[in-house]
């Protein structure tokens, strides 16, 4: 609720946080719509928002009432918000300022060009396959609220600050995989260094405005104005339904961005667990016996897009752990259920 304020507050608790907004929230008359099946799953006391998309038109709709949600509530993203940044990455190889993703970041960043990530590139940096942190999360817990301006860390968000807590690379780019804040945080400072403005202003006019229908977003930023990629993106539950159907177009379509994506999908990496695998800055889980492009967030936050279907399966909460069974363990088959 507080990352849901905050484009109107600049608090987190007790902290002052950047923050940058685009666009009025939303008003007007709210939307739901009905299904008792789908409800025996999604209608669950941890579930924020759910909604269920075939082809262009939203077949299922719901809100948590009871904590004031509707469909007007800017909602957190969590880890979704990494799929926003790969967007903007991508529109950056598309519009040709990017040449490869072969490339090494530091061609592009005087700032990593003095970090290990000098020499990584740009694919595996997409890919949690940097090499740069060492395996596992034990201190991506500092590099959140050293990037946000949070606890220890408060009046002193820096995005820079936090990957320059490493000052080399625990093993050989592209050997293992391993999700961590740091390389979704060097990709913001990589599309800044490129842009000439931060990721959130690239997201927000090259993707944002093509499928957006309630024209609001806020996402947080440190001191200097540097995007927090790893997570805090807030949108309508609605248009996060829209950006998953938006990202399905484009790769039917083969447009540049959707062929960036299908690059991601196809050239997935092996991740920790072996029931999925890492695209850039997405997952892809088994679906209906088909790779298939996922969002994914802390917390029960999931966008699965289903090509067999041509379904889209949005789910925001606050826990996974629903009746009807643990989302990270079951959201394939959830979305298997879609008709």
């Amino acid at each position: 609720m507080a990352f849901s304020a905050l484009g109107t507050t600049g608090k987190l608790a007790d902290f002052d946080v950047n923050v940058a907004v685009y666009g009025a929230l939303p008003n007007g008359k709210t939307t739901t719509k009905d299904n008792p099946a789908l409800d025996k799953i999604f209608a669950d006391k941890f579930n924020l928002a759910a909604i269920v998309m075939k082809g262009d038109e939203i077949v299922y709709e719901r809100y948590n009432s009871q904590k004031g949600i509707d469909s007007h509530f800017p909602l957190l993203g969590m880890s979704m918000s990494k799929t926003a940044a790969g967007a903007a990455v991508g529109t950056l190889l598309c519009d040709g300022r990017l040449k490869s993703l072969d490339d090494k970041a530091g061609d592009y960043s005087s700032f990593l060009r003095t970090t290990p990530y000098r020499d990584v590139s740009v694919r595996n940096i997409l890919q949690m396959n940097s090499g740069v942190s060492p395996i596992g999360r034990s201190d991506e817990k500092r590099f959140n609220r050293k990037s946000r301006g949070v606890a220890n860390f408060s009046g002193a968000a820096d995005v820079r600050g936090a990957l320059k807590f490493y000052k080399m690379a625990a093993r050989k780019q592209g050997e293992t995989m391993n999700y961590h804040s740091s390389d979704t945080l060097a990709l913001s400072v990589l599309v800044e260094d490129i842009a000439g403005k931060p990721l959130s202003d690239v997201f927000h006019q090259h993707v944002f405005q093509k499928f957006s229908g309630d024209r609001y977003m806020h996402w947080t930023a440190d001191k200097s104005g540097t995007t927090v990629t790893y997570s805090d993106l807030v949108m309508t539950a609605k248009d996060w339904a829209r950006f998953g159907r938006f990202i399905m177009t484009e790769r039917r379509k083969g447009s540049c961005l959707g062929a960036f994506f299908n690059e991601g999908v196809k050239n997935a990496v092996a991740s920790p667990n072996p029931s999925k695998q890492y695209g850039f800055q997405s997952w892809v889980y088994q679906v209906n016996g088909q790779p298939t492009f996922a969002f994914q967030g802390h917390g029960g936050q999931f966008l699965v897009l289903d090509d067999s279907k041509d379904t889209v399966l949005l789910t925001l909460s606050f826990n996974e752990s629903y009746a009807a069974g643990n989302l990270f363990k079951n959201i394939a088959k959830f979305a298997e259920k879609l008709d």
